[in-house]
């Protein structure tokens, strides 16, 4: 339930935050945070980016990503960013690594996110597809 709740204000952030960010060149940060950016990956194409004239999406299942199997001697914190397509039904149909720290920590984030679930983006009422940034911590 704190993941949701932590979801669902990054997501209402996410209208001022992806402004600021796109201004200042630098990225919105949280324990746990969803925010928009760019890549160069033409799958992305169809979904847009979440803007102040549309309503975003809202988690309605966001479960925690378990805690991998790592090393004795591997650093035990780790932060998977990964860039996430929803589409207009409110499930995640892409998902792609932006940045990770730990491959064991990334497969985790990327089987855990796949199956979350979202109240659809919607744009002049209608549902719409988009992307957005999602940012996960782990911590033994």
């Amino acid at each position: 339930m704190r993941t949701l709740t932590l979801i669902a204000l990054a997501i209402f952030g996410l209208i001022f935050a992806s402004h600021a960010t796109a201004q200042s060149g630098g990225t919105a940060s949280d324990s746990s945070s969803i925010s928009t950016t760019t890549v160069d990956d033409e799958s992305f194409a169809a979904y847009q980016r979440v803007t102040k004239d549309m309503k975003p999406p809202k988690a309605t299942k966001a479960p925690d990503p378990d805690y991998p199997e790592i090393p004795k001697d591997a650093e035990p914190r780790g932060v998977v960013v990964m860039l996430v397509g929803i589409n207009t039904k409110g499930r995640v149909e892409l998902v792609h690594v932006l940045r990770s720290s730990n491959d064991a920590f990334q497969n985790s984030a990327v089987s855990t996110v796949k199956t979350w679930k979202f109240s659809p983006a919607k744009s002049n009422g209608k549902p719409v597809p988009v992307q957005v940034t999602v940012e996960m911590h782990f911590q033994r």
